[in-house]
């Protein structure tokens, strides 16, 4: 795919502010989210992609969202916490791997941020976000609603 420097610059502003959301987000919500994460199989950052769409009325491209979901990128994220998670917390190599897992974090986010569409979404697309968020946790469709709900307030620029 060929972008121009407006698309790539607008793809950068994009990922740039969804991270910028997250971030807002787990500081607020960060317990509940590892709880989610550990507990419900829940992926934070699709968690807070999808909260970022609501948020702000974008479509959120579900054949793109599985793309990430099955990527590479991911199944590397998911190694290195896996691999960290396992380690004793005394391990001098653990902090590099959470500044590794922080890095591999962003850039999911980055590939995450290409699945939002620019042209407003409705209710429905909300609803879709939620029902396909469903079928890959262990979460009833109105409980990622409730989160999603609590991620937007949580991302509320102070």
């Amino acid at each position: 795919m060929n972008q121009t420097p407006d698309n790539t610059e607008s793809d950068n502003d994009r990922s740039a502010d969804l991270w910028s959301f997250a971030v807002r987000c787990y500081a607020v919500e960060q317990a509940s989210l590892l709880s989610l994460q550990q507990n419900a199989h829940l992926h934070i950052n699709d968690a807070l992609a999808a909260a970022y769409a609501v948020n702000n009325q974008l479509a959120f491209n579900v054949s793109c969202w599985q793309a990430v979901r099955a990527g590479r990128p991911r199944q590397v994220l998911h190694r290195v916490r896996r691999y960290r998670l396992a380690m004793e917390r005394s391990d001098p190599k653990r902090a590099r791997l959470l500044d590794w897992e922080l890095t591999l974090e962003r850039w999911d986010l980055s590939l995450l941020a290409r699945c939002l569409g620019s042209e407003p979404s409705d209710q429905a697309d909300h609803s879709r976000i939620a029902t396909q968020m469903s079928e890959h946790c262990d979460l009833s469709v109105e409980a990622v609603e409730t989160l999603l709900g609590r991620l937007q307030i949580s991302g509320q620029k102070v």
